[in-house]
């Protein structure tokens, strides 16, 4: 198969939509297909990071970057018509064959697909809004929603795959092979990851909430992001003896796996927490988070502290006053879930079925 993903990061999308898109272009190069990269030079766009990666990556002209003060409005995130984008995505591909397009972009819809599928492709539909229709052959939504089943009946073909709820997460190899970390293996730390981008500034409460308390029965380690933009405001404040802040590890799942306790978003970061059966405190950091981080947290297996516009230090420091209090009681893992780490290839089994 050759494939064509479209999808953008910046300081306004955040950095999750490529990141799960860069788990599916690696395993469709390992099974032996061909990825191409459409992603648009935003300020904070991943392009050179995923050419890192070894993904090949097709840069859309520079626009205007159109800052909204509804985070919601993903009409802005496009920055053109879908009509134009769809264009300059097929003029940019004039050299390269395709007969699959996977797009991850809350801005695109029926419209923009519908361009594509007169090339002769077929359509890979990456969503977690269920908000417009798609025209699309597969439609995929890893997220554990209420009632994930249903979501989208009516806004696909009829003729449409479904692929949805968390079997199908898209989450690197690790995770599998993570998934069974000895109890002796495990630290005593909290690790904190709100995305690549933070854009509510949760890690620089946590922090101020930390600076609060004289001591903790654990470490807490900040991962701030790639994207921060608060990064000089984390960096200048004096850390506790207890905390440890950096913008990335190179080895994160195994950091995570090897955690006893973390705080992030209840996007796919819970997923993966959900995989490794770790402890955590959620924070919707996302409007579009916020039924998912309910649904979750009626589980009985997470606490949630609410959504991120909300959140302050003070709640932060209360939520560390409750971990330490129950700290030696606490569960070393959750029960085991449906959630093995397998869900790449499952995807593009999938596509290989559909082609």
């Amino acid at each position: 198969m050759n494939v064509v993903i479209r999808v953008d990061a910046s300081n306004q999308i955040g950095t999750g939509h490529v990141m799960r898109c860069l788990v599916l272009a690696k395993k469709l190069l390992e099974r032996q297909h061909t990825v191409t990269m459409l992603s648009r030079e935003l300020t904070g766009n991943l392009i050179e990071y995923c050419r890192q990666q070894g993904i090949a990556v097709i840069a859309l002209p520079a626009i205007e970057d159109i800052d909204s003060s509804d985070r919601n409005d993903y009409q802005h995130w496009l920055g053109v018509s879908q009509e134009e984008d769809a264009n300059q995505c097929l003029a940019a591909l004039k050299d390269t064959p395709f007969d699959w397009v996977v797009f991850d972009h809350y801005a695109l819809d029926t419209q923009w697909q519908s361009l594509m599928k007169r090339q002769g492709a077929k359509i890979f539909a990456i969503d977690d809004l269920a908000n417009r229709e798609h025209n699309c052959d597969i439609l995929f939504d890893h997220n554990p929603w209420p009632d994930f089943e249903n979501r989208y009946h009516a806004l696909v073909p009829a003729s449409s795959l479904q692929l949805l709820g968390p079997k199908f997460a898209l989450l690197r190899d690790s995770f599998a092979s993570l998934r069974e970390t000895r109890h002796e293996d495990i630290k005593n730390q909290v690790i904190a990851f709100f995305s690549g981008t933070d854009p509510t500034g949760e890690c620089l409460k946590l922090l101020s909430a930390c600076q609060q308390i004289p001591s903790l029965p654990f470490r807490m380690v900040l991962v701030y992001g790639m994207s921060n933009p608060r990064e000089a405001q984390l960096l200048e404040k004096p850390l506790p003896a207890f905390v440890t802040l950096v913008k990335s590890l190179p080895a994160f799942e195994a950091e995570l796996a090897h955690s006893r306790y973390a705080f992030g978003g209840a996007g796919v970061s819970a997923i993966e927490r959900t995989c490794l059966r770790l402890p955590s405190t959620l924070v919707s950091v996302a409007e579009n988070q916020r039924e998912m981080a309910e649904h979750l947290a009626k589980s009985g297996r997470y606490r949630y502290l609410g959504v991120s516009d909300a959140t302050t230090p003070a709640y932060y420091t209360n939520e560390l006053a409750w971990l330490a209090e129950h700290w030696d009681t606490l569960p070393w893992r959750l029960p085991e879930s449906d959630i093995d780490g397998d869900g790449a290839n499952r995807v593009v089994d999938a596509m290989e079925a559909a082609s």
